[in-house]
């Protein structure tokens, strides 16, 4: 499912709606080399997608940055919220999630997960310290059970996990070609953050 310009004709979604409560301010303007992760993560997404929305319901932090700003339908019920509302607002019927807070997207790697998504319904890496729920791709036809599980209260994103058919895109292999332990990085906290730029700072 490609573009003439090679972008996947699939929507990359930046979630941004977090509250950000560990590090204190709001993660999406850190700023790498005097640019918020926001707009490098719209950089990123907008040379693989043919569609790239921000979920958050402060539109007005992000207007400026020409991509549209999908508030949540059910407010505070954190990133789930997101997926649904987001799903209800993208014109592609596979759309790839990814937190705001992640300065190392690799390109390879999303394009690699996205080799899946006519074969199943979620496309989720599965590193050694946990899965990445919001780094994989779903397929809109789901959000039955995404709205089935915020009716009933159940609000992390794994949980329709055993509802779906599933990829589970194991650390070994996505390390032929990647280095997961930087790829999948958030700045969850300060010393997240201090880390990061080292990172960004010894990086070729």
């Amino acid at each position: 499912m490609k573009c003439e310009d090679n972008k996947l004709k699939m929507t990359g979604i930046i979630l941004a709606g977090g509250k950000s409560s560990r590090m204190a301010k709001n993660k999406a303007f850190l700023e790498l080399d005097g640019r918020p992760l926001i707009e490098r993560s719209i950089d990123i997404l907008n040379r693989i997608f043919d569609e790239v929305i921000i979920s958050s319901n402060d539109q007005e932090l992000y207007n400026k940055y020409g991509v549209d700003v999908i508030p949540d339908v059910h407010k505070n019920r954190g990133p789930l919220g997101g997926l649904h509302a987001c799903f209800l607002a993208a014109k592609h019927e596979v759309c790839f999630f990814v937190a705001c807070d992640m300065p190392f997207l690799n390109s390879e790697v999303i394009r690699y997960l996205s080799k899946f998504t006519d074969e199943f319904q979620a496309v989720v890496p599965k590193l050694e310290n946990g899965l990445e729920p919001l780094h994989a791709f779903y397929r809109k036809e789901i959000i039955f059970l995404i709205e089935s599980n915020l009716k009933n209260a159940k609000f992390k994103i794994i949980d329709f996990y055993p509802q779906v058919n599933i990829k589970y895109i194991i650390e070994s292999e996505l390390r032929l070609f990647s280095n997961p332990d930087k790829d999948f990085l958030n700045a969850n906290t300060p010393e997240d953050w201090h880390l990061i730029k080292e990172l960004f700072k010894n990086s070729p």
